[in-house]
């Protein structure tokens, strides 16, 4: 599966970035890579990365050993592992992570616990990322405001 946020939709025809969905992959099998790595595999090969499924033990080894084989081809070397994330705070339906209550009362939208229980995985992997991120921080605003419309409106 490969969760596609509307407010990052420019990056998915070249998957010019890496995706938010691919980065949660990322952090539950203990991968990093860097942005001129992803860029460096073809688009069919990121492609993969995309809808590898990560859900079992399983599933996160093969996504791991496909990831190395990428890296080895192209770097010569295997992807510098880092520690998966263990019990990630996004996957905790009842508790809004602080860093995402935080950055939501900044500008006065405060995610409460009933929108963040109702939200699937992936967006509040969204929430959570972005609202630890220092890059482009009005990317969690445009997550927000997509999560928030009524159902059927969102991707």
């Amino acid at each position: 599966m490969f969760y596609r946020y509307r407010f990052e939709s420019e990056i998915y025809p070249e998957l010019s970035r890496i995706p938010l969905h691919v980065r949660m992959k990322l952090d539950l099998t203990g991968g990093k890579i860097s942005l001129k790595a992803w860029l460096a595999f073809s688009l069919d090969e990121r492609e993969v990365l995309c809808h590898l499924p990560v859900e079992t033990e399983e599933e996160k080894k093969v996504y791991s050993s496909y990831l190395d084989s990428l890296s080895e081809r192209y770097f010569r070397e295997k992807v510098a592992p880092v520690p998966p994330m263990a019990d990630p705070p996004w996957e905790d339906r009842g508790r809004v992570p602080d860093s995402v209550a935080a950055k939501s009362k900044e500008a006065g939208q405060i995610v409460t616990p009933a929108e963040w229980s109702r939200w699937n995985s992936c967006q509040r992997y969204a929430l959570f990322k972005l609202a630890l991120s220092k890059n482009e921080p009005e990317q969690f605003y445009h997550a927000l405001e997509e999560f928030r419309e009524p159902a059927g409106k969102s991707t």
